[in-house]
């Protein structure tokens, strides 16, 4: 997997995971891409996909390439103050991330180049054995009959969607933001969880680098005692979850915080560099500042090979 390639090329070839890769391929012209995109900033929202979408890799569809699966389980804290409808409702949706990649052949050289056109996120459920994306108001259509806790889950789910950001993005690579509870020391902490997804101009291939970012005492600090987490493209994920029965009324009614994720995503743990730190951490980027994310990144993961 090709990951960062700026304006020089970098040592040669990596072995990680099972997948090699050098650089990612990142075009700049000054403030632009190479396809003259503009970056974008952290008020831009993620695109949507459309309810019956099929996940799963296409040369078909829009949406063709899975980034990542995420199903949701309550795993531990304080199970008992929920319902078991509603425990079991929990796990019916799972949170969808897939990329659109394009392809053009070179005039040149007669090969396909492929780029990152957008990545878009939604939640999806099994329909006769096959996992579709869908929503509240088209649940009917795409074939799931929502109960009345299905429905009250999904609709929250549907509104923490349009809580993701994305932070920067050009042609082959996309930084999103979403905003996640954690738990640490036992209770549960606000992060901003960033996805760094790529895709290889000459593969195809996807991946993504994930990563905490902890907003609570001022100016972004990346969790230095989490490291990176490298996930290979289709990941599925058993994302286990903890419960915290104070963060419900007396009504029992949980509010946002009472659920927290236990971990980050599965996958290749990578340790952190003092130089990459300050740089994962930013609200936005410039292209100069990308440019020189992607080459922190580089060495984080070369340092790693290495070891």
């Amino acid at each position: 997997m090709r990951l960062l390639h700026i304006k020089y090329r970098t040592r040669s070839w990596l072995r990680l995971g099972g997948l090699i890769f050098v650089t990612l391929l990142v075009h700049f012209g000054g403030g632009r891409t190479a396809c003259g995109e503009e970056m974008v900033s952290r008020s831009h929202r993620m695109s949507q996909i459309a309810a019956g979408t099929v996940v799963e890799d296409s040369i078909t569809s829009r949406w063709n390439r899975v980034v990542l699966l995420a199903r949701p389980r309550i795993s531990s804290g304080d199970v008992d103050s929920l319902m078991p409808s509603v425990r079991n409702s929990v796990s019916e949706f799972v949170l969808t991330i897939m990329a659109s990649i394009e392809s053009t052949k070179d005039e040149a050289s007669g090969e396909l180049q492929y780029r990152l056109a957008d990545v878009g996120v939604g939640y999806s459920a099994e329909v006769n054995g096959v996992l579709k994306v869908v929503t509240v108001n088209d649940a009917a259509k795409v074939g799931v009959d929502l109960g009345l806790f299905n429905r009250m889950i999904l609709s929250e789910n549907e509104k923490q969607l349009k809580t993701v950001t994305i932070i920067a993005r050009t042609s082959t690579l996309m930084i999103i933001d979403a905003p996640a509870f954690v738990l640490r020391d036992g209770g549960h902490r606000a992060y901003t969880m960033r996805h760094f997804v790529w895709v290889d101009t000459r593969s195809g291939r996807n991946a993504a680098l994930v990563w905490l970012i902890d907003r609570q005492s001022g100016r972004g600090k990346v969790e230095a005692a989490e490291p990176l987490r490298w996930a290979t493209a289709g990941l599925q994920e058993d994302r286990a979850i903890h419960v915290d029965g104070r963060e419900f009324n007396m009504l029992g009614i949980p509010n946002e915080k009472a659920f927290a994720i236990e971990q980050l995503p599965p996958g290749k743990s990578i340790p952190w560099t003092e130089q990459l730190k300050p740089l994962a951490a930013l609200d936005t980027y410039s292209a100069d500042a990308l440019r020189a994310l992607s080459a922190a990144l580089n060495d984080a993961l070369q340092s790693y090979a290495r070891q």
